[in-house]
Protein backbone atom coordinates (compact mmCIF):
# COMPACT_ATOMS: atom_id res chain seq x y z
CA UNK A 1 0.00 0.00 0.00
CA UNK A 2 1.83 3.33 -1.01
CA UNK A 3 1.77 6.09 1.62
CA UNK A 4 -0.67 8.52 -0.01
CA UNK A 5 -3.39 5.96 0.17
CA UNK A 6 -2.34 5.52 3.73
CA UNK A 7 -3.03 8.77 4.46
CA UNK A 8 -6.28 9.12 2.37
CA UNK A 9 -7.38 5.72 4.43
CA UNK A 10 -6.47 6.90 7.59
CA UNK A 11 -7.48 10.11 7.17
CA UNK A 12 -11.29 8.96 6.32
CA UNK A 13 -11.24 6.52 9.02
CA UNK A 14 -10.36 9.00 11.58
CA UNK A 15 -12.77 11.55 10.33
CA UNK A 16 -15.88 9.14 10.19
CA UNK A 17 -14.76 7.79 13.69
CA UNK A 18 -15.06 11.70 15.60
CA UNK A 19 -11.88 12.21 15.70
CA UNK A 20 -11.27 16.08 15.88
CA UNK A 21 -10.65 16.90 12.16
CA UNK A 22 -7.34 18.60 13.06
CA UNK A 23 -5.98 16.10 14.67
CA UNK A 24 -6.89 13.61 12.09
CA UNK A 25 -5.15 15.94 9.46
CA UNK A 26 -1.85 15.86 11.56
CA UNK A 27 -1.86 11.92 12.09
CA UNK A 28 -2.53 11.16 9.00
CA UNK A 29 -0.16 13.83 7.63
CA UNK A 30 2.84 12.51 10.02
CA UNK A 31 1.71 8.63 8.68
CA UNK A 32 2.41 9.70 5.12
CA UNK A 33 5.40 11.42 6.01
CA UNK A 34 6.80 8.27 7.65
CA UNK A 35 5.93 5.82 4.99
CA UNK A 36 7.30 8.22 2.21
CA UNK A 37 10.72 8.32 4.24
CA UNK A 38 10.23 11.93 4.69
CA UNK A 39 12.11 13.67 8.21
CA UNK A 40 9.57 13.92 10.63
CA UNK A 41 11.26 16.82 12.96
CA UNK A 42 10.68 18.71 8.94
CA UNK A 43 6.79 18.19 9.60
CA UNK A 44 7.23 19.02 13.18
CA UNK A 45 8.76 22.56 12.10
CA UNK A 46 6.44 23.10 9.41
CA UNK A 47 3.34 22.96 11.37
CA UNK A 48 4.65 25.48 14.02
CA UNK A 49 5.85 27.81 11.20
CA UNK A 50 2.55 28.17 10.01
CA UNK A 51 1.52 29.79 13.06
CA UNK A 52 4.35 32.09 12.76
CA UNK A 53 2.26 35.54 11.69
CA UNK A 54 1.34 38.60 13.69
CA UNK A 55 -1.93 38.77 12.26
CA UNK A 56 -2.95 35.60 13.75
CA UNK A 57 -3.17 36.86 17.35
CA UNK A 58 -6.29 38.97 16.02
CA UNK A 59 -8.06 36.04 16.11
CA UNK A 60 -8.21 34.85 20.10
CA UNK A 61 -8.94 39.04 20.54
CA UNK A 62 -12.15 39.14 18.48
CA UNK A 63 -13.17 35.93 20.43
CA UNK A 64 -12.49 37.78 23.73
CA UNK A 65 -14.19 41.22 22.52
CA UNK A 66 -17.23 38.86 21.76
CA UNK A 67 -16.87 37.15 24.98
CA UNK A 68 -16.92 40.31 26.61
CA UNK A 69 -19.54 41.82 24.76
CA UNK A 70 -21.82 38.49 25.48
CA UNK A 71 -21.31 38.52 29.54
CA UNK A 72 -21.99 42.28 30.11
CA UNK A 73 -25.59 43.66 29.94
CA UNK A 74 -24.15 44.49 25.84
CA UNK A 75 -26.30 41.75 24.09
CA UNK A 76 -30.00 43.12 25.87
CA UNK A 77 -29.08 46.52 25.07
CA UNK A 78 -28.47 45.47 21.56
CA UNK A 79 -31.18 43.53 21.43
CA UNK A 80 -33.74 46.02 22.99
CA UNK A 81 -32.37 48.83 20.38
CA UNK A 82 -33.12 46.39 16.97
CA UNK A 83 -36.83 45.35 18.80
CA UNK A 84 -37.02 49.17 18.94
CA UNK A 85 -35.93 49.87 15.59
CA UNK A 86 -37.52 47.28 13.56
CA UNK A 87 -39.65 45.03 15.72
CA UNK A 88 -43.19 47.10 13.98
CA UNK A 89 -42.69 45.54 11.10
CA UNK A 90 -44.24 42.58 9.71
CA UNK A 91 -42.24 39.21 10.63
CA UNK A 92 -41.38 41.47 14.37
CA UNK A 93 -38.79 39.82 16.32
CA UNK A 94 -37.62 37.68 13.01
CA UNK A 95 -36.27 41.33 11.61
CA UNK A 96 -35.00 41.94 14.93
CA UNK A 97 -32.73 38.51 15.27
CA UNK A 98 -31.18 39.54 12.02
CA UNK A 99 -30.52 43.06 12.90
CA UNK A 100 -28.77 41.84 15.95
CA UNK A 101 -26.70 39.48 14.14
CA UNK A 102 -25.45 42.42 11.96
CA UNK A 103 -24.89 44.89 14.81
CA UNK A 104 -23.08 41.64 16.44
CA UNK A 105 -21.25 41.22 13.15
CA UNK A 106 -18.94 44.42 14.22
CA UNK A 107 -17.89 42.84 17.70
CA UNK A 108 -17.39 39.19 17.25
CA UNK A 109 -16.07 37.91 13.86
CA UNK A 110 -17.33 34.28 14.13
CA UNK A 111 -20.58 33.17 13.29
CA UNK A 112 -20.94 30.72 16.44
CA UNK A 113 -20.47 33.15 18.81
CA UNK A 114 -23.34 35.04 17.16
CA UNK A 115 -25.32 31.77 17.54
CA UNK A 116 -24.83 30.52 21.11
CA UNK A 117 -24.66 34.31 22.08
CA UNK A 118 -26.90 37.09 21.64
CA UNK A 119 -28.77 34.11 18.52
CA UNK A 120 -30.13 32.29 21.83
CA UNK A 121 -31.50 35.26 23.13
CA UNK A 122 -33.02 36.44 19.48
CA UNK A 123 -34.44 32.96 19.40
CA UNK A 124 -36.08 33.06 22.35
CA UNK A 125 -37.83 36.01 21.69
CA UNK A 126 -39.35 34.89 18.44
CA UNK A 127 -40.28 31.67 20.07
CA UNK A 128 -42.14 33.88 22.59
CA UNK A 129 -43.68 35.83 20.15
CA UNK A 130 -45.35 32.97 18.87
CA UNK A 131 -42.77 31.79 15.61
CA UNK A 132 -42.74 28.40 15.28
CA UNK A 133 -39.25 27.04 16.53
CA UNK A 134 -38.10 25.58 13.35
CA UNK A 135 -38.42 28.78 11.68
CA UNK A 136 -36.76 30.44 14.38
CA UNK A 137 -34.05 28.24 14.51
CA UNK A 138 -33.72 29.24 10.64
CA UNK A 139 -33.75 32.41 11.20
CA UNK A 140 -30.89 32.27 14.04
CA UNK A 141 -28.86 30.18 12.14
CA UNK A 142 -28.89 32.16 8.62
CA UNK A 143 -28.56 35.04 10.21
CA UNK A 144 -25.08 34.16 12.23
CA UNK A 145 -23.12 33.71 9.18
CA UNK A 146 -23.03 37.44 8.86
CA UNK A 147 -20.65 37.40 11.32
CA UNK A 148 -17.60 36.71 9.46
CA UNK A 149 -18.61 38.74 6.78
CA UNK A 150 -18.87 42.09 8.63
CA UNK A 151 -15.50 43.36 9.95
CA UNK A 152 -14.24 41.58 12.43
CA UNK A 153 -13.51 38.32 10.73
CA UNK A 154 -11.87 35.35 11.29
CA UNK A 155 -12.41 33.79 8.52
CA UNK A 156 -10.75 36.78 6.86
CA UNK A 157 -7.90 37.06 8.66
CA UNK A 158 -6.89 33.07 7.82
CA UNK A 159 -7.57 34.18 3.73
CA UNK A 160 -5.64 36.81 4.26
CA UNK A 161 -2.67 35.28 5.42
CA UNK A 162 -2.82 32.30 3.04
CA UNK A 163 -3.48 34.23 0.11
CA UNK A 164 -0.72 37.01 1.00
CA UNK A 165 -3.26 40.29 1.03
CA UNK A 166 -4.14 43.09 3.08
CA UNK A 167 -6.32 42.26 5.80
CA UNK A 168 -7.77 45.90 6.39
CA UNK A 169 -8.51 45.78 2.17
CA UNK A 170 -10.32 42.45 3.09
CA UNK A 171 -12.32 43.51 6.28
CA UNK A 172 -13.52 46.38 4.50
CA UNK A 173 -14.65 44.63 1.74
CA UNK A 174 -16.86 42.58 3.46
CA UNK A 175 -19.28 45.35 4.71
CA UNK A 176 -21.43 45.68 2.12
CA UNK A 177 -22.20 42.09 0.97
CA UNK A 178 -22.83 41.70 4.45
CA UNK A 179 -25.49 44.60 4.49
CA UNK A 180 -26.45 42.73 1.87
CA UNK A 181 -27.04 39.61 3.50
CA UNK A 182 -28.90 41.17 5.62
CA UNK A 183 -31.38 42.94 3.59
CA UNK A 184 -32.28 39.75 1.83
CA UNK A 185 -33.00 37.76 4.90
CA UNK A 186 -35.32 40.56 6.06
CA UNK A 187 -37.08 40.60 2.83
CA UNK A 188 -37.92 37.20 2.87
CA UNK A 189 -38.72 37.05 6.63
CA UNK A 190 -41.34 40.53 5.83
CA UNK A 191 -42.98 38.21 3.10
CA UNK A 192 -43.10 34.91 4.84
CA UNK A 193 -44.38 36.98 7.42
CA UNK A 194 -47.14 38.46 5.41
CA UNK A 195 -48.03 34.74 3.69
CA UNK A 196 -48.57 33.32 7.33
CA UNK A 197 -49.72 36.37 9.17
CA UNK A 198 -46.41 36.36 11.70
CA UNK A 199 -46.68 38.27 14.40
CA UNK A 200 -44.67 41.54 15.08
CA UNK A 201 -45.20 44.33 18.25
CA UNK A 202 -47.92 46.37 18.03
CA UNK A 203 -47.88 50.10 16.51
CA UNK A 204 -48.54 52.74 18.79
CA UNK A 205 -48.11 55.79 16.88
CA UNK A 206 -45.00 57.71 15.69
CA UNK A 207 -44.08 59.83 19.35
CA UNK A 208 -44.18 56.45 20.84
CA UNK A 209 -42.05 54.84 18.54
CA UNK A 210 -39.44 57.56 18.49
CA UNK A 211 -39.02 58.08 22.49
CA UNK A 212 -38.10 54.72 23.14
CA UNK A 213 -36.07 54.13 20.00
CA UNK A 214 -33.82 56.90 21.31
CA UNK A 215 -33.49 56.14 24.54
CA UNK A 216 -32.94 51.99 23.52
CA UNK A 217 -29.80 53.99 20.81
CA UNK A 218 -28.90 55.74 23.67
CA UNK A 219 -28.28 53.45 26.07
CA UNK A 220 -26.30 51.36 23.60
CA UNK A 221 -24.58 53.80 21.56
CA UNK A 222 -21.33 53.07 23.33
CA UNK A 223 -21.20 49.15 22.31
CA UNK A 224 -22.37 50.58 18.69
CA UNK A 225 -19.10 52.56 18.17
CA UNK A 226 -16.50 48.86 18.93
CA UNK A 227 -16.71 48.77 15.00
CA UNK A 228 -15.89 52.46 14.24
CA UNK A 229 -13.08 52.28 16.66
CA UNK A 230 -12.00 49.22 14.94
CA UNK A 231 -12.51 50.39 11.50
CA UNK A 232 -12.00 53.41 12.02
CA UNK A 233 -8.36 53.31 13.19
CA UNK A 234 -7.32 50.45 10.35
CA UNK A 235 -8.37 53.13 8.18
CA UNK A 236 -6.49 56.11 10.07
CA UNK A 237 -3.14 54.01 9.85
CA UNK A 238 -3.30 54.03 13.80
CA UNK A 239 -3.15 50.23 14.05
CA UNK A 240 -2.67 47.17 12.29
CA UNK A 241 -5.91 44.62 12.18
CA UNK A 242 -4.01 42.93 15.53
CA UNK A 243 -3.76 46.51 17.34
CA UNK A 244 -7.28 47.11 16.76
CA UNK A 245 -8.46 43.68 17.71
CA UNK A 246 -6.54 45.12 21.33
CA UNK A 247 -7.94 48.08 21.47
CA UNK A 248 -11.47 46.49 20.82
CA UNK A 249 -11.06 44.23 23.89
CA UNK A 250 -9.40 46.83 26.09
CA UNK A 251 -12.92 48.91 24.92
CA UNK A 252 -15.28 46.05 25.70
CA UNK A 253 -13.35 45.58 29.15
CA UNK A 254 -13.87 49.44 30.03
CA UNK A 255 -17.35 49.62 28.73
CA UNK A 256 -18.14 45.90 31.02
CA UNK A 257 -15.94 46.84 34.14
CA UNK A 258 -15.94 50.74 34.34
CA UNK A 259 -19.43 51.98 32.31
CA UNK A 260 -21.53 49.20 32.91
CA UNK A 261 -20.42 47.21 36.36
CA UNK A 262 -21.65 44.32 34.86
CA UNK A 263 -18.20 42.56 34.27
CA UNK A 264 -16.82 41.20 37.36
CA UNK A 265 -13.35 39.25 37.87
CA UNK A 266 -14.59 35.92 37.68
CA UNK A 267 -16.96 36.25 34.64
CA UNK A 268 -13.34 37.95 32.71
CA UNK A 269 -11.59 34.45 33.88
CA UNK A 270 -14.65 32.97 32.43
CA UNK A 271 -14.69 34.62 29.36
CA UNK A 272 -10.62 33.62 28.98
CA UNK A 273 -11.31 29.78 29.34
CA UNK A 274 -13.72 30.33 26.26
CA UNK A 275 -11.25 32.32 24.50
CA UNK A 276 -9.01 29.50 25.03
CA UNK A 277 -11.28 26.75 24.08
CA UNK A 278 -12.39 28.59 20.53
CA UNK A 279 -9.24 29.79 19.54
CA UNK A 280 -7.74 26.51 20.24
CA UNK A 281 -9.80 24.99 17.79
CA UNK A 282 -9.10 27.12 15.23
CA UNK A 283 -5.63 27.78 15.93
CA UNK A 284 -4.79 24.19 15.80
CA UNK A 285 -5.98 23.57 12.60
CA UNK A 286 -3.38 26.47 11.14
CA UNK A 287 -0.40 24.26 11.83
CA UNK A 288 -2.52 20.55 10.84
CA UNK A 289 -3.14 22.08 7.38
CA UNK A 290 0.10 23.30 6.70
CA UNK A 291 0.95 19.38 6.88
CA UNK A 292 -2.26 18.33 4.97
CA UNK A 293 -1.34 20.99 2.36
CA UNK A 294 2.10 19.76 1.87
CA UNK A 295 0.79 16.09 1.29
CA UNK A 296 -1.53 17.34 -1.46
CA UNK A 297 1.70 19.18 -2.73
CA UNK A 298 4.35 16.52 -2.62
CA UNK A 299 1.18 14.12 -4.52
CA UNK A 300 1.08 16.75 -6.90
CA UNK A 301 -2.65 17.04 -6.61
CA UNK A 302 -2.63 21.00 -6.62
CA UNK A 303 -1.22 20.89 -10.12
CA UNK A 304 -4.00 18.32 -11.11
CA UNK A 305 -7.14 20.59 -9.54
CA UNK A 306 -5.62 23.32 -11.36
CA UNK A 307 -5.49 21.29 -14.75
CA UNK A 308 -8.86 20.27 -14.34
CA UNK A 309 -10.72 23.04 -13.29
CA UNK A 310 -8.16 25.24 -16.39
CA UNK A 311 -9.43 22.28 -19.14
CA UNK A 312 -13.05 23.24 -17.65
CA UNK A 313 -12.93 26.34 -17.51
CA UNK A 314 -10.06 28.34 -19.39
CA UNK A 315 -10.13 31.95 -19.38
CA UNK A 316 -13.90 32.40 -18.55
CA UNK A 317 -14.47 33.99 -15.38
CA UNK A 318 -18.30 32.35 -15.45
CA UNK A 319 -16.83 28.80 -15.30
CA UNK A 320 -13.86 29.82 -12.40
CA UNK A 321 -15.97 31.07 -10.35
CA UNK A 322 -18.31 28.25 -10.83
CA UNK A 323 -15.51 25.50 -10.07
CA UNK A 324 -14.71 27.53 -7.14
CA UNK A 325 -18.19 27.95 -6.04
CA UNK A 326 -18.91 23.69 -6.39
CA UNK A 327 -15.71 23.15 -4.92
CA UNK A 328 -16.39 24.92 -1.37
CA UNK A 329 -19.67 24.10 -1.07
CA UNK A 330 -18.78 20.08 -1.28
CA UNK A 331 -16.07 20.98 0.87
CA UNK A 332 -18.24 23.27 3.12
CA UNK A 333 -20.65 20.06 3.82
CA UNK A 334 -17.84 17.94 5.26
CA UNK A 335 -15.10 19.96 6.98
CA UNK A 336 -14.47 23.38 8.90
CA UNK A 337 -14.65 26.11 6.81
CA UNK A 338 -11.30 27.77 7.85
CA UNK A 339 -9.61 24.38 7.07
CA UNK A 340 -10.99 24.54 3.72
CA UNK A 341 -9.94 28.32 3.39
CA UNK A 342 -6.39 27.29 4.49
CA UNK A 343 -5.79 23.93 2.52
CA UNK A 344 -7.43 24.75 -0.63
CA UNK A 345 -7.50 28.46 -1.38
CA UNK A 346 -3.38 28.22 -2.18
CA UNK A 347 -4.36 25.60 -4.78
CA UNK A 348 -6.52 27.64 -6.64
CA UNK A 349 -5.01 31.00 -6.25
CA UNK A 350 -3.28 30.53 -9.67
CA UNK A 351 -6.57 29.94 -10.92
CA UNK A 352 -8.26 32.95 -9.76
CA UNK A 353 -5.45 35.19 -10.39
CA UNK A 354 -5.65 33.60 -14.22
CA UNK A 355 -9.25 34.29 -14.78
CA UNK A 356 -8.65 38.09 -14.01
CA UNK A 357 -10.64 38.29 -10.48
CA UNK A 358 -9.51 40.69 -7.71
CA UNK A 359 -8.34 38.24 -4.91
CA UNK A 360 -10.06 40.30 -2.28
CA UNK A 361 -13.53 40.10 -4.27
CA UNK A 362 -12.57 36.27 -4.48
CA UNK A 363 -11.91 35.88 -0.95
CA UNK A 364 -15.61 37.74 0.27
CA UNK A 365 -17.54 35.18 -2.36
CA UNK A 366 -15.12 32.28 -0.85
CA UNK A 367 -16.03 32.88 2.95
CA UNK A 368 -19.87 33.62 2.16
CA UNK A 369 -19.63 30.26 0.67
CA UNK A 370 -17.62 28.90 3.50
CA UNK A 371 -20.61 30.34 5.85
CA UNK A 372 -23.21 28.49 3.95
CA UNK A 373 -21.20 25.14 4.66
CA UNK A 374 -20.92 26.27 8.23
CA UNK A 375 -24.81 25.79 7.98
CA UNK A 376 -25.37 22.62 6.39
CA UNK A 377 -24.74 18.69 7.43
CA UNK A 378 -23.38 16.65 8.05
CA UNK A 379 -20.48 19.12 9.39
CA UNK A 380 -22.35 22.19 10.02
CA UNK A 381 -21.30 23.53 12.96
CA UNK A 382 -23.76 26.59 13.59
CA UNK A 383 -26.25 24.32 12.75
CA UNK A 384 -25.33 21.96 15.24
CA UNK A 385 -25.13 24.57 17.65
CA UNK A 386 -28.46 26.14 17.53
CA UNK A 387 -30.28 22.34 17.39
CA UNK A 388 -28.16 21.63 20.31
CA UNK A 389 -29.08 24.70 22.42
CA UNK A 390 -32.67 24.74 21.41
CA UNK A 391 -33.25 20.31 21.57
CA UNK A 392 -34.58 20.64 18.15
CA UNK A 393 -34.50 18.04 15.41
CA UNK A 394 -31.06 18.70 13.34
CA UNK A 395 -33.04 16.96 10.08
CA UNK A 396 -35.74 18.90 10.64
CA UNK A 397 -34.34 22.76 10.49
CA UNK A 398 -32.07 21.72 7.55
CA UNK A 399 -35.41 20.88 5.80
CA UNK A 400 -36.56 24.31 7.20
CA UNK A 401 -33.15 25.80 5.89
CA UNK A 402 -33.37 25.42 1.90
CA UNK A 403 -34.69 28.52 1.29
CA UNK A 404 -32.33 30.40 3.29
CA UNK A 405 -29.33 28.14 1.45
CA UNK A 406 -30.85 29.51 -1.63
CA UNK A 407 -31.29 33.05 -0.71
CA UNK A 408 -27.47 33.10 0.51
CA UNK A 409 -26.76 31.24 -2.89
CA UNK A 410 -28.53 34.24 -4.57
CA UNK A 411 -26.13 36.37 -2.93
CA UNK A 412 -23.03 34.61 -4.09
CA UNK A 413 -24.00 34.81 -7.71
CA UNK A 414 -24.63 38.54 -7.56
CA UNK A 415 -20.68 39.00 -5.86
CA UNK A 416 -19.65 36.77 -8.58
CA UNK A 417 -21.16 39.31 -11.34
CA UNK A 418 -20.80 42.73 -9.64
CA UNK A 419 -17.36 42.41 -8.03
CA UNK A 420 -17.68 46.41 -7.43
CA UNK A 421 -19.93 45.52 -4.89
CA UNK A 422 -17.04 44.13 -2.81
CA UNK A 423 -13.92 45.90 -4.25
CA UNK A 424 -15.29 49.80 -4.71
CA UNK A 425 -14.66 50.63 -0.45
CA UNK A 426 -11.89 49.16 0.08
CA UNK A 427 -10.44 50.45 -3.16
CA UNK A 428 -12.00 54.08 -2.10
CA UNK A 429 -10.83 53.87 1.55
CA UNK A 430 -7.29 52.48 0.91
CA UNK A 431 -6.62 52.23 -2.31
CA UNK A 432 -6.68 50.55 -5.60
Amino acid sequence: MTPFAIFLITFILFFLFGMPIAAAMITSSFLYAFGAGISLSMMGTRMFTGLNNFSLIAIPLFILTAEVMNRTSVSDRIFGFCRDLVGYIPGGMGHVNITTSVIFAGMSGSAVADAGGIGNLAYRAMVDEGFDKNFSACTTIASSTIGPIIPPSIPAVVYAMVANVSVGKLLFGGIIPGLFMGLIMMVYVFFWSIRNNGPCLQWKGWRFYLTHLLHSFLSCILPLLTPVILLGGIYQGIVTTTEAAALAVLYALVLGVIVYHTMRFQDFIESLKSVFIASGSVLLIIPASKCFSFVLTAENLQDTLYAAFSSFAGDSKLLTALCITVLFLILGCLSDPNVNIMVFVPMILPMIEGAGFDPIHAGICIIIIAMIGNITPPVGVVLMTTCSLQKLSMEQVSRKLIPWIILLMGEVVVLWTFPGLVTWLPNLLMGS
